[in-house]
């Protein structure tokens, strides 16, 4: 990414205050300043075309009652010109705990990390190369960091940071006492939509872009974040012109299962059965059918067949029990006594341990299309590393810098955190819900906004071969949301070849980009 010799942006100070014969007055106050953030021109090439692009990498202040919280770090890109209504689109990711490189330098920026065609990782070190499917050519970009992922910090730390108390040990122990405290409000489901809301508000006052039509767009629990922002951004006055939500958890229920609920099996099998013909596992019946037909034969199976067995338990004739069993095998392409011993609930884990145990491989579970060496073959759990998942750290922890502190030279000594395990580990569910009464989805925040704004699109999006968010729960989901004929047609429905992060994949990536375009641009 080329960059001009403009030179980094720089915070002026506040004004020394005026002298006076009167009696001395306490010091006014000063006020709380964020790190110093970027800004730079750069040539973006679309085909022949050159565009002209102001790159900002900087902090917005998020408040609490007045009082400086939290620094939110965001990179954006915008097109230089008459740009007041040229569409804005703010882009997050999940986790949560996850950063917003994944969307910034795996699809959408002007600069992605270089991939197989397939998805699979090169080998180290990360490669950044122009990005020909960017999302610029229909929308400027906003790439924003929650809380405690990549450069965004709670003014506690950042406090902590500035005043260098590494050699001063008592009052260091007493700073990191306090943080976990003022860390922990951030990490909820509420007050995440809260802060993410406020930062839209604020980065289209600082940049004068109220006139523009303002879109969002979010992968996996970032896909919940959109669902509910469809609700809550307007009720902060941001009318939405598209969403997108990439590999989207809607409704958290029914991702992880238990014995006695049905939904989460049902909404994984089908990714099985895709993973299993993929890898020509397929047996009896469904061996040799096309991924079309494996598809549509192992959803009727999961919403009928399996879903009875489910529902029914141990009430089942031993004679169905044993067919629907042996179907399940056979679309699945795991051991029968294997689906037997797990009565039809087989997790997402053991599968991808076990489909192809005989050639000494597992499977990735965001993308079970891509295999790796099963070094622990005699281990129950997944003690290998994940395929999918631990591969592409490193790559986007490298790519990540080397565009921020190298190519934008943002001087700043915080480390990006790609994947926060903190935040994860402390998030709560903070929306005051009585206990009996647990829900956890963003579809009645999508039926809401749908309704106050009907001339919103959304694009839900999924990779066939992502068993940590499968494509089937959005489309039950979706299947019941009741909307009316009008509405449902703004909901748009698209699957892609590869699994979570399935913009890896080339030839997703570019259907990906035209898919975005209808919704987000204008």
């Amino acid at each position: 990414m080329p960059t001009t010799n403009t030179s980094a942006k720089t915070k002026s100070s506040s004004k020394p205050a005026a002298k006076s014969d009167g009696p001395p007055s306490a010091e006014p106050a000063k006020a709380y300043r964020t790190p110093t953030g970027v800004e730079r021109e750069i040539a973006w090439a679309d085909g022949a075309r050159k565009t002209r692009v102001r790159v900002n990498a900087d902090w917005l202040l998020v408040r609490e009652n007045g009082v400086p919280a939290a620094e939110v770090f965001f990179t954006s890109y915008q097109a230089t010109g008459p740009a007041a209504k040229r569409p804005v689109t703010f882009l997050f990711n999940g986790g949560p705990g996850a950063a917003s490189a994944f969307l910034h330098i795996g699809t959408a920026g002007p600069k992605r990390l270089a991939f197989s065609p397939d998805g699979r990782t090169l080998p180290p070190p990360a490669k950044l190369v122009d990005n020909a499917e960017a999302w610029l050519k229909f929308t400027d970009l906003v790439f924003v960091d929650p809380v405690g992922t990549g450069l965004s910090r709670t003014v506690a730390e950042s406090k902590l940071e500035q005043q260098g108390v590494d050699a001063e040990d008592e009052k260091a122990a007493k700073y990191r006492k306090d943080l976990p405290d003022a860390k922990k409000p951030f990490y909820g489901i509420k007050r995440d939509i809260d802060v993410l809301a406020e930062f839209v508000t604020q980065w289209l006052s600082r940049f004068n872009r109220w006139e523009s039509p303002v879109s969002i767009a979010g992968e996996s629990y970032g896909g919940f974040r959109v669902g509910k922002l469809i609700r809550a951004l307007p009720e902060r006055g941001v009318g939405l012109h598209g969403a997108v939500m990439v590999s989207p958890a809607i409704d958290f229920l029914c991702l992880g299962g238990n014995d006695y609920d049905i939904w989460p099996w049902i909404n994984s099998l089908p990714t099985m059965a895709l993973a299993a013909a993929y890898h020509k596992r397929s047996r009896g019946r469904f061996a040799g059918l096309k991924a079309d037909a494996v598809r549509q034969a192992a959803e009727d199976f999961a919403e009928r067949a399996l879903a009875t067995l489910l529902v029914r338990g141990d009430r089942t004739p031993p004679a169905e029990r044993n067919s629907v069993i042996k179907s399940f095998a056979d679309l699945t392409g795991l051991p029968v006594d294997l689906a037997e011993r797990y009565g039809g609930r087989v997790p997402i884990e053991v599968f991808a341990r076990e489909l192809l145990r005989d050639q000494g491989q597992i499977c990735g579970l965001y993308d079970a299309a891509v295999t790796g060496p099963n070094v622990f073959p005699d281990r129950e759990g997944m003690p290998n590393p994940d395929p999918t998942l631990s591969g592409i750290m490193a790559a986007y922890t490298a790519g990540i810098n080397t565009l921020l502190r190298g190519e934008l030279g943002l001087a700043t000594d915080r480390e990006y955190l790609l994947l926060g395990w903190e935040v994860n580990e402390w998030w709560q569910d903070d929306r005051k819900a009585h206990y009996y009464h647990y829900q956890l989805d963003c579809a009645d925040d999508m039926r809401y906004g749908l309704a106050t704004n009907p001339a919103l699109r959304l694009l839900i999006c999924h990779g066939w071969y992502d068993l940590v968010t499968a494509y089937f729960s959005s489309e039950r989901s979706v299947s019941m949301l009741r909307l009316p004929e009008a509405l449902r047609r703004q909901v748009s429905l698209k699957n892609y070849d590869g699994g979570h992060m399935f913009y890896a994949w080339e030839k997703s990536r570019k259907s990906l980009a035209k898919d975005a375009g209808a919704i987000v641009g204008v």
